[in-house]
């Protein structure tokens, strides 16, 4: 094969595999009887959406185990959890923000009535915030309430008395320590963040609300041959995440038929629970999710 003609078509392949049109995964091995799904969730949309996806529901029913980031029955309550992160203070935050960043997260927290939030580190507060936005900002007409979709598929599971296991021990403690250790310069990107989601819901900005309807039509991109290592947004939280929960699934793949619910990012790039399990020997191929 000539080597252009071959370059094409490996660039064809990467496009297909980034771009599939889906939202779930199935893992499987040469020689093993067991198939496994992984399905990345947005945890804000709305859990009536999850129930349209009618192959990925008979895959949720037919597998031995389900895997969540942090089943309800340990995680942490939330007034413990905003205990144990409650570590900063306005004068630290004034450190990291521009005078109008400043002006406009106090404005923001003024209208929530939400002080507290400058206790909250910068990795912590763009968790809430951006799940505030989508959450409860972002109009939905399907949403009669605001269960989160993973917290939904848990249910779901139970109900199919599914057992349901944690990928993360402790997601408290877990956010403290990577709190703790993230330099002043990955502190200044996730306070930029954070003001970034303060400022839409100030100005009524519903425009990154598209993303919700662009994962509801599948248009993803799992990024999968980018490095994000290289990349300017490196995540070492993410990577770390990553990296533990392959080692719990792979042993657990190799034994049963797991559905795994995570948070779609966990899914992307090289560093991501599709390419790590490819490297660990397994076949993962995207299919129909509805």
């Amino acid at each position: 094969m000539k080597p252009l003609i071959a370059l094409l078509l490996l660039s064809t392949n990467l496009r297909a595999q980034n771009t599939p049109g889906t939202l779930l995964w199935e893992v499987s091995r040469q020689g093993s009887p067991f198939k496994s799904s992984l399905f990345g969730t947005f945890h804000e949309v709305e859990p009536a959406f999850f129930a349209t996806l009618n192959n990925t529901m008979g895959k949720l029913a037919s597998a031995d185990e389900v895997y969540v980031e942090e089943s309800s029955t340990e995680a942490t309550p939330s007034q413990a959890l905003f205990s144990k992160l409650g570590t900063w203070n306005q004068a630290r935050w004034d450190s990291l923000l521009a005078p109008g960043q400043q002006v406009i997260f106090r404005e923001f927290i003024s209208r929530a009535e939400r002080p507290d939030f400058y206790k909250l580190p910068p990795l912590v507060l763009n968790r809430g915030v951006s799940g505030m936005y989508f959450l409860e900002f972002c109009p939905s007409a399907d949403r009669p309430s605001y269960e989160l979709m993973d917290t939904y598929i848990e249910r779901l599971a139970r109900q199919h008395g599914k057992p349901v296991s944690s990928l993360d021990q402790n997601q408290g403690d877990l956010l403290l320590r990577a709190a703790t250790t993230r330099s002043a310069t990955q502190d200044s990107m996730y306070a930029g963040f954070c003001v970034n989601f303060m400022q839409k819901m100030l100005q009524d900005d519903t425009k990154d609300c598209a993303l919700l309807d662009k994962y509801k039509r599948f248009e993803v991109d799992y990024q999968l041959d980018t490095d994000l290592t290289q990349t300017e947004n490196v995540s070492p939280l993410l990577i770390e995440r990553n990296n533990q929960w392959t080692a719990t699934l792979e042993a657990a793949m190799r034994t049963r038929s797991c559905f795994v619910a995570v948070g779609l990012r966990h899914l992307f790039y090289k560093q991501g629970l599709i390419e790590q399990l490819r490297l660990r020997g397994f076949l993962v191929t995207p299919v129909a999710a509805a």
